[in-house]
Formats: structure tokens, sequence, C-alpha cells
């Protein structure tokens, strides 16, 4: 792919929509933690773009949210440049050519370096920076490295995620890494990662090639045939470099909405957008009972659509469907199977950045579960992922196989002002399945109720799971909709307020002739500002 002319991402030249010239775009972050929006800021104010200033949040988040992203991980972003086009950098990962059942039993699979998938993180925030982006690379990798050398204060919310998994990070170097003396440190605990500075500063000194074609890379093959992992150079060496893809869009109320392809959540976001308008055509004449039923059963629906035909079409046109069809989705009964499934916490971040010309950035990034795989290579400071876990062990199109791609949530998506190529969203969020209902909620929130970013963000949520349970975070509780629900056959489970998995929205809004808004969900540790 070429890379793009400075007039088209810094904002020189012609754009379609000419949404800057109305005077829509101003510079605006939104992160999980400070420090990354602080790196973001800092970008953004030494002249780089959108891109430069998104991927500095995410290495900076690859040391301050370790639980949920790293260079062990894999990232997906949806780039919208100042001329309206939109563009995917699908760094989803694989899985290594070794994969199979005979080689990961079903608990290898969850934990350990045989869950690991090939990480992906380095190359597509890698890509993403040197087609795109505007400042040298050392500077962008700078926030990540001051703040592993000089560490950070652990947070209550990262406290409690630690003590979560202490048991298992003790059984490698990741205990040494986030544990004292064996044991979970206390709030305000200096977490210094020496090790993963000295890695990031030598892929921002040497190159980020090194991660899979050098010395990082055959550090890593080491420490894999050492401790049984699958990953080999090959492996690493065939990832080097993310596609890029094209955006998939649906409509909602007249609004475009702009997201990822499969194997990311995209799709069923689009699906489950199209339930909720079949549901309520002429829309809700208030956010209750009737609002909230909806949005469970939306996103209950599409993830059963989800596993009923394994992989959703990518053409919007496909996913249509008239009013019988959506009422049959949300009404059919659960069987048996379904009732059992369970749903894990999971953990993600998410990170949305436009700068004062028009280029947005929205960026997922993960290492799956809280923590991945629990294992930190010794060396180089970072944990590996356990996407492997997500992968069904039966005939399935992302089944455990050698290479296969697992399925993913993660949804980073843009919403334009109706009928106008104008954006007014620019959004994703953390929360494996809760990623759905969470960027649901929020999308409806704004366009059927009218509420700012932040109230969208901050307001209780609901979660419609694949079994009959639905979750429903206080205060949006109340004996109508816990009425409506039984009424349906499904079950509520009571969640406490801003709870850590009802996922966690980071949002820009572009209100129509004013400055941007920016809300970071309150269920994190993140921060979000408008730069003026």
């Amino acid at each position: 792919m070429p890379r793009l002319g400075g007039s088209n991402i810094d904002g020189a030249g012609p754009r379609a929509g000419a949404g800057a010239d109305r005077g829509v775009f101003s510079a605006a972050v939104s992160t999980a933690f400070p420090f990354a929006t602080d790196a973001a800021s800092d970008m953004l104010r030494r002249g780089g773009n959108a891109v430069d200033a998104a991927v500095a949040a995410a290495w900076a988040l690859s040391v301050c949210e370790p639980s949920a992203s790293g260079l062990g991980g894999q990232t997906v972003l949806l780039i919208r440049f100042p001329d309206g086009r939109t563009r995917v950098i699908d760094g989803h990962s694989y899985a290594p050519a070794a994969a199979s059942l005979a080689t990961i039993d079903e608990g290898q699979q969850r934990r350990g370096r045989t869950a690991a998938t090939i990480p992906s993180t380095v190359a597509t925030l890698h890509h993403a920076h040197s087609t795109y982006g505007r400042l040298p690379r050392n500077v962008v990798m700078s926030p990540a490295i001051a703040i592993a050398e000089g560490g950070y204060r652990l947070t209550a919310l990262q406290r409690r995620q630690i003590a979560w998994v202490a048991g298992e990070l003790r059984r490698s170097a990741a205990g040494d890494i986030f544990l004292v003396r064996g044991e979970t440190p206390p709030i305000d605990h200096l977490l210094c990662q020496p090790a993963l500075a000295g890695t990031l500063r030598r892929i921002a000194t040497v190159s980020p090639q090194d991660f899979y074609c050098g010395t990082i890379a055959d550090m890593i093959s080491e420490d894999m045939e050492c401790h049984g992992g699958l990953i080999t150079k090959e492996d690493l060496a065939e990832r080097a470099e993310p596609p890029e893809r094209n955006a998939i869009s649906g409509t909602y109320r007249g609004h475009t909405i702009t997201t990822t392809p499969e194997p990311s959540g995209g799709p069923q976001l689009l699906l489950a957008l199209q339930i909720l308008e079949r549901i309520a055509p002429e829309g809700f004449a208030k956010p209750d009972s009737q609002w909230r039923e909806a949005v469970a059963l939306a996103t209950s629906a599409a993830y059963h659509e989800r596993e009923r035909l394994s992989q959703l079409p990518t053409d919007p046109c496909q996913l249509e469907f008239d009013r019988s069809t959506a009422d049959l989705i949300v009404k059919r009964p659960l069987s048996r199977g379904e009732e059992r499934g369970a749903e894990a916490a999971g953990d993600t971040t998410h990170l949305s950045v436009s700068d004062q010309h028009g280029c947005m950035v929205m960026l997922t990034q993960s290492i799956q579960s809280v923590f991945g795989a629990k294992i930190a290579h010794p060396a180089l400071g970072f944990i590996y992922n356990n996407y492997l876990s997500t992968c069904p062990r039966k005939p399935h199109l992302h089944g455990l196989m050698p290479r296969c791609r697992p399925r993913s949530n993660a949804a980073p998506t843009l919403v334009l002002r109706r009928d106008q190529p104008i954006p007014l969203l620019a959004l994703g969020s953390a929360g494996s399945r809760r990623i759905l209902s969470s960027i649901l909620q929020v999308i409806s929130a704004v366009i059927d109720h009218h509420w700012d970013i932040q109230a969208a963000v901050a307001a209780p949520r609901v979660h419609g799971l694949l079994s009959s349970r639905v979750w429903l975070e206080r205060p949006a509780i109340s004996d109508e909709l816990m009425a409506r629900l039984r009424a349906r056959g499904r079950h509520p489970v009571i969640k406490p307020g801003l709870a850590f998995a009802m996922g966690a929205v980071h949002a820009l809004e572009f209100p129509s002739g004013g400055p941007a808004r920016a809300a970071a969900d309150p269920r994190r540790d993140g921060t979000a500002i408008v730069l003026t």
C-alpha cells in the first residue's frame, strides 16, 4: 500500500464533506489511563497528527494498563482521514503453525505460552505510524519508555486486577514484575518495568522489525521452545506486516455507522443496531425500561446470530431483514446449551483521538483475558496473550487449528450525521462481549435520546448474554424492567454501579458548529481532554 502524502493526512488540500471547514473538528483524546492521554496530547501539541497521538497512547497503555494490552497482544485501528475516507489496519492475530487439537489441550488453550497467538501489536502500531504518522518513531515511543523506566502508581482498580490473578502470576516472570515478594502490592505502589523499557527502547532505536525477524524474535522463539510454547521464528516472520482492509458500514435511523470487518465485532454491531431499529422503528419516547429491554434483546440476538451463522456477511445489504425476522430472533427460546454458556469478564482497552484537521483514530487492543496468558517473557518484560482460548474445539470458522484466526469482539466505530458525511461520534469499548452492548447503548443514547457523550458513556448499562441471563447495572434496575425481561423468559442479574465487567467506552463527540467533547468511561482509570 503506498504511503499517503501529507496533504491527505495533515489537512492541507481538499477534504470531502468539508467537515473541518465547518469548524466541527478539534483535537481531542480519550484513553483508559491518564499517562496515555498525556502521551497523545503531547504528540498533538508537538505538531503530530491523530495517528501519532493514537500510536503514542497505545504504546503507553502497553506499559501502564498491562492487564488489558501490551506487546504480546493484538491491535486494530479504524482511521478516518481528513478527506472523509476510512481505512482499517487489521492487526487481529493468528495461531502458530503448530497449533492444533493434538498439540493443545483445553487447559493449555486458556493460559500459558500454548494459549498465545502470534503477537501483532508491535507490527500494527509500526505500520500505522510509519504509513500515516508525521513525528519520528523515537518521539512517539518516548512516553512509553519513560513510564516503563520511571514507573507509575497502581490504582485501586489495578490492584484488584492483580489480586484476581496473583496465584497464576506467581508461576512465571510475571510475578517478579507485578507482585511484591509474591504478594499483591498496595495501592500507590510504584511499578517500574526496566525489562519492558529495554524492549521498547530497542524497538524505537533498532526497528520494530526486530520483534519479528531479529534479536527480539530470537528471544521469543527461544522462550517458547524452552517452555513448551508453539510460536516459532517462522511464525513471527510471517506476521511482520498487518493487512489494511476496507471498513464496513450500515445505518441506524439515517446515520451511517462505519466499523471493522470480521473477525472483529463490527458485523454483529451493525446487526444489533438493525435489530434495535426494527424493535422500535419510531424510536423510543424516553430512556426507560422499554429502551433498556430492547438493548439487551438486540445484543443477545446479534450474538445468537453470530453463533448460528459462524460468519455474518460483511456486505451491510445482506444484514437487512424485516420486522417479523427481528421478532423471531428476540423471542426465540433458548436451548440448554445456551443456558449453560458462561461469559468471562475479559479485558481490553480502547482509545479515540482526533486532530484539528479532521483525522480520527479509533484503536482497540487487547491480550484477551485479564493479564492474558498470565505469563511474561522473563527478559523482554511483556505478557503473552491467550487468544487461542476463544477458538472452539469443534469444526468452526474460528476453530482451533494451524494458523486459525481467533474471533474478536473489538469494534472501533465511527458514526456520521444523518444523511451527511460529517462525523458525529468516534468510539469503541473494552469488555469482551460487553463491547457490543456498550457501544450499542451509547450510540442509541446519543441518537435516540440526544444525550451528550459524557452522559451516554456514564449511564448505567444493560447486557444480554447468549444464555437467558441479562446483566443490569445499578441504578438501571426498575420493577418494570425486571418484569418485562422475566415475561420474555429472561433472568435478570444485578451488577453494581459502574461495574468493571460492563465494558469501558472511550469516545469523542463532534457537535454541530462547536468544539469536540471527549468522554472517558468512569468504569476504568481513564481521562479525556479537548485541546484548545
